[in-house]
């Protein structure tokens, strides 16, 4: 049996098992936000920019719409499975390692650049969060659009407890029912400085339920404020921004667990 312990310091990078199961764990397709994106997208020409592209999850269906996208991912990991997943349907796009913090990819290149996957909460730092988001400015093509969608933890917060022990949270089939991968999450949450870490362990395990490899990870996320998030957006250049929630074309409520920022030139 294989098992392996990671605690990331720096960007936090998707590796090892946790990257070889992402997208049969991932829940980040719940949210239904492929058609949002597109919305936006289409209506502003020039090629775009997936920040944070992992395995492709909106990467895939926007070169099979057409578009001319590149994938930027600090994970040589998550970019050689979207590589391998490109080549298999036949399909192109140019993927590049990269830091989302400091990127020089042509500047004003992009009509387009997306933040998918509530990635720019991994930036822990206001100097970090800002230096992204002038690196995004600077590839934007005049009248260019920055999409970023960033989670907001109510539930946990309403939950009234800093911290949870490890949980089920979710459990695929494979190969019949010859393998099992299970994913586990804790968390602790700091409300005060807004930061919520989490616990989380991956297993793959046979039909018997014998244990063939299991990984730990621990990821911090931040989150911000509508009002602090746009005072940010407004200091790297971006004159108009737009508040949404939820994926939705309505403002958010105060209840709204995602909330979307449209930055424009």
């Amino acid at each position: 049996m294989a098992s392996s312990v990671f605690v990331m310091s720096g960007v936090y990078q998707y590796e090892g098992l946790e990257a070889e199961l992402y997208d049969s764990l991932d829940e980040l397709s719940d949210f239904e936000d492929l058609d949002f994106f597109k919305w936006f997208v289409d209506a502003v020409p020039g090629p775009v920019l997936d920040l944070g592209c992992g395995t492709g999850r909106l990467l895939f269906p926007l070169v099979e719409s057409g578009y001319e996208v590149t994938g930027l991912d600090g994970s040589q990991a998550m970019l050689d499975l979207c590589a391998r997943r490109l080549e298999g349907e036949g399909l192109e796009a140019e993927l590049v390692k990269g830091d989302m913090r400091a990127f020089d990819l042509g500047e004003g290149r992009f009509g387009s650049i997306l933040i998918p996957g509530f990635s720019i909460q991994m930036l822990l730092e206001d100097d970090e969060l800002s230096d992204c988001l002038a690196c995004c400015r600077k590839h934007l093509a005049e009248g260019g659009q920055l999409i970023v969608p960033t989670h907001m933890p109510w539930e946990m917060i309403w939950d009234g407890r800093s911290e949870s022990p490890l949980e089920e949270r979710k459990s695929v089939e494979l190969k019949g029912g010859a393998i099992r991968l299970v994913a586990y999450q804790g968390w602790q949450l700091d409300a005060t400085a807004q930061r919520l870490r989490l616990f989380n362990r991956y297993e793959r395990r046979d039909r018997s339920g014998a244990l063939l490899a299991s990984e730990e990870k621990e990821m911090t996320i931040r989150w911000h404020l509508p009002h602090d998030m746009m005072q940010l957006l407004g200091e790297a250049g971006f004159g108009d921004v737009s508040v949404y929630g939820d994926f939705c074309f309505e403002p958010p409520e105060a209840e709204s667990d995602s909330i979307v920022y449209l930055a424009r030139c």
